[in-house]
């Protein structure tokens, strides 16, 4: 039988491409997307989303770090278009066997596993891969239930074509100030957006820019959060010792107790995100651009009251405030989101992990059951590990984690 792969973003495509280029087992990738690769992150055609690492970091195949760049004819240190990323992932990946339903529910059966897909159909694999990228975000826990039908309430704003209902002159929310809202924003003004854009968070952290050149290498060792603090606060260049001590965090972050883990967090995760994940310098210019020129505000507030009003919501954030659009920009939200995990965690396939950001897995991505144990022939990629290694989100990682099942679990030689 062969393997499946449950995701085609690029989760699923670093998985196909690792199974399927260094064996003869066959692969079949299941995702309701009418191409595999490019996922919702990468599938943009808006010019200025550009990729948030430069292209010499990007390639799927850790033997040419170089295949990118090459690819698309630019300099290593280049932040190019995510759309053109996304065409890359597409070309690689080539005609691989791809059934667009959407994947319901995974079961034993003889000799493997039985996955249910949305058609009603059912299709048998030896190993199944969950690579099915992050959750959607939230709906926030200040809004009343009216608002999520609401004309103008956008909730899931990376979905092609979300924001094409708001009109040039709207009042726009961002609920969030990270990299989400940061697309959006840029959005907007391509369009030629000439009304309010305000974006709120409880810190109204906006992401840090990379600089124009790649930062010089540093060498930082840490073992544990304090030295990681005392690390960054007398690095002379934050920039080369974020990026040096990136292989590190899953080290350190398994070396903490869970009672480290949840102050972490609650008091330092957003500092850590915006100065890991950063934008590109052409990107943070053109935020910092609208903030001078009034087009964007960016607040540091909670939002207690979100409600529809006669035209458009009434937002408390404390003080009143009415907008004609609100944006949920928060990010990846809870696991139990995704339908295929409530499903495999109600069938004991899988549990959530202590801090809720994902599945529970082993040292190597196998879901632990309801039993305590690994579960054999399923294997898990990408967001869903984040309880248990905090970089798990990025392509380097991810391609790390595709090959590393490939060839302890799935017996190829890489």
């Amino acid at each position: 039988m062969e393997t499946l792969i449950i995701g085609g973003g690029p989760a699923g495509a670093l998985a196909a491409l690792a199974v399927a280029r260094h064996s003869g087992r066959a692969v079949t990738v299941v995702d309701p997307a009418p191409k595999v690769g490019p996922g919702s992150a990468y599938a943009t055609r808006e010019p200025r989303h550009l990729l948030n690492s430069r292209a010499g970091t990007m390639s799927v195949d850790p033997d040419d770090p170089g295949d990118f760049a090459a690819w698309a004819r630019c300099r290593p240190d280049e932040f190019l278009p995510r759309g053109i990323y996304g065409a890359y992932l597409a070309e690689r990946i080539g005609a691989v066997p791809h059934l667009a339903r959407r994947a319901l529910r995974v079961r034993a059966a003889p000799g493997g596993w039985a996955v249910e897909l949305s058609d009603g159909t059912t299709v048998s694999a030896s190993d199944v891969v969950l690579a099915v990228g992050p959750p959607p975000p939230v709906f926030p826990a200040a809004a009343s239930v009216a608002v999520r039908r609401a004309p103008g309430y956008v909730a899931v704003p990376w979905s092609p074509g979300a924001l094409d209902g708001l009109a040039a002159t709207d009042r726009v929310l961002l609920l969030g100030t990270g990299l989400t809202a940061v697309d959006a924003v840029l959005t907007l003004l391509a369009r030629g957006h000439r009304g309010q854009i305000v974006a709120v968070s409880r810190h109204g952290l906006l992401p840090k820019a990379h600089t124009e050149l790649p930062a010089r290498p540093a060498r930082v060792d840490v073992g544990g959060l304090r030295e990681l603090l005392r690390a960054l606060r007398g690095s002379p260049d934050w920039r080369a010792s974020v990026d040096a001590l990136r292989p590190q965090v899953d080290q350190v972050w398994s070396g903490l107790s869970l009672d480290e883990q949840q102050r972490f967090l609650r008091h330092l995760a957003r500092y850590w995100e915006v100065h890991r994940h950063r934008c590109a310098p052409e990107v943070a210019a053109a935020v910092e651009g609208a903030r001078t020129d009034g087009a964007l505000e960016v607040l540091a507030a909670r939002v207690t009251s979100i409600r529809t009003a006669p035209r458009g919501f009434a937002v408390t954030m404390p003080g009143p405030r009415t907008f004609d659009a609100v944006v949920n920009c928060t990010g990846p939200g809870h696991p139990a989101g995704i339908p295929l995990v409530r499903s495999l965690v109600a069938d004991g396939l899988a549990r959530a992990d202590p801090l809720a950001l994902g599945i529970d897995v082993d040292d190597t991505g196998r879901p632990i059951g309801r039993d305590g144990r690994p579960t054999e022939g399923l294997h898990v990629l990408g967001s869903l590990r984040r309880g248990r290694w905090w970089e798990t989100t990025a392509i380097p990682e991810i391609r790390a984690q595709a090959y590393a099942v490939a060839s302890r679990h799935l017996k190829i030689s890489v």
